[in-house]
């Protein structure tokens, strides 16, 4: 049944499951992804994805914590943008791909950020999900 909740909740795993982009091994070809900056990239970005499966869970399960979880992981996924910035550009891949993953990655946050602390909204999107 296709509800809000379920809508969400792919939405929820859907912005989850991008911030594998930003791992090496979504890198353009030819571009050097060794080093210590990538490897911080690749855990943080699945510990992000984790953060967003555990968020997406809950979400389904009416578990209140959802919703930190979900910030929590947008907040992470806001960290690993900086050393993937910097993993992307020093290996050759270019600002303009690199500026677009950036932007895609903090306009989502933004999203979630929005419908989760502005009180309005936040109450809006806690009556459609904890509606059985």
């Amino acid at each position: 049944m296709f509800t809000l909740r379920t809508l969400g909740g792919i939405a929820l795993l859907m912005a989850g499951s991008s911030w594998l982009w930003v791992t090496p091994t979504f890198a353009t070809r030819g571009v050097n992804t060794s080093g210590i900056l990538w490897g911080i990239t690749m855990v943080l970005s699945l510990v992000t994805v984790l953060g967003f499966c555990v968020a997406t869970w809950a979400l389904f399960a009416q578990w209140s914590w959802w919703e930190y979880a979900a910030l929590g992981s947008a907040g992470l996924g806001l960290l690993t943008l900086v050393p993937y910035w910097f993993a992307a550009v020093g290996g050759g891949e270019s600002t303009g791909t690199t500026a677009w993953n950036a932007f895609v990655h903090v306009l989502m946050v933004s999203v979630v950020a929005v419908l989760l602390m502005i009180p309005p909204l936040e109450r809006w999107v806690d009556q459609q999900v904890m509606v059985s």
